[in-house]
């Protein structure tokens, strides 16, 4: 079940799809990242757990809401058949089926000094706010960055198996709150990664007292 798959999930009984992303490390350790496009706003969650070390997995997990603080309980029962990752999910009492493709950019081999530099991300809000995300790692794997809210982190990224194209990140959050966001995304967070796009882009996503979405920072 390891990889990084990329596809849709639908909500069952509404007419809701989301864009889905999942990261799964040779240790089972899982996100399934679920994106749509909304007005205001992204909406979307994320559940995570331990999926190892099968082809099927059913369990219970857990789960958090775009930028929310609080955790849920969720369950997935997925497995993996030629080449397809699907299943159902569960989250907050709705229910879910998705159908995933392998990518093949996890089949890369990637080392810390292909992974070395600095990224940026620059978005625009509705209300023509620019908002910017620094991320600088170094050869060592050591992290640094910021947001322009104010956040700032410090952590390390690591590889455990260099055939295959999965990062573990490792960060401390701090600072948020002084600029309007909230001080409760303070805190330690945990996440996988995938270099992309000619080892330009830094897809990634961690999770912690809070879920900012994934992000894709490019050097």
């Amino acid at each position: 079940m390891t990889g990084y798959w990329k596809g849709t999930t639908t909500q069952e009984g509404r007419n809701r799809t989301f864009e889905t992303v999942a990261l799964i490390d040779a240790q089972g350790n899982a996100q399934w990242l679920l994106l749509r496009s909304a007005f205001l706003q992204d909406d979307g969650f994320v559940v995570f757990g331990n999926v190892c070390c099968e082809n099927r997995f059913s369990d219970e997990v857990t789960g958090k809401e775009l930028a929310e603080t609080r955790t849920h309980e969720a369950s997935i029962d997925a497995e993996v058949e030629g080449g397809v990752l699907s299943g159902e999910l569960e989250f907050r009492d709705d229910d879910y089926r998705f159908t995933l493709n392998a990518s093949a950019d996890y089949n890369r081999s990637v080392s810390l000094a292909a992974l070395a530099g600095v990224y940026t991300r620059r978005t625009d809000t509705i209300f023509g706010e620019k908002v910017t995300l620094t991320v600088t790692i170094d050869a060592n794997g050591q992290l640094t960055g910021s947001y322009s809210n104010g956040c700032v982190f410090n952590g390390n990224a690591s590889i455990p198996d260099a055939s295959h194209n999965m990062v573990q990140l490792q960060i401390d959050l701090a600072n948020c709150g002084s600029r309007g966001s909230s001080k409760q995304w303070n805190g330690a967070y945990a996440g996988l990664g995938v270099l992309l796009s000619g080892d330009d882009v830094f897809y990634h996503s961690v999770i912690g007292p809070t879920w900012l979405g994934p992000q894709s920072v490019e050097r």
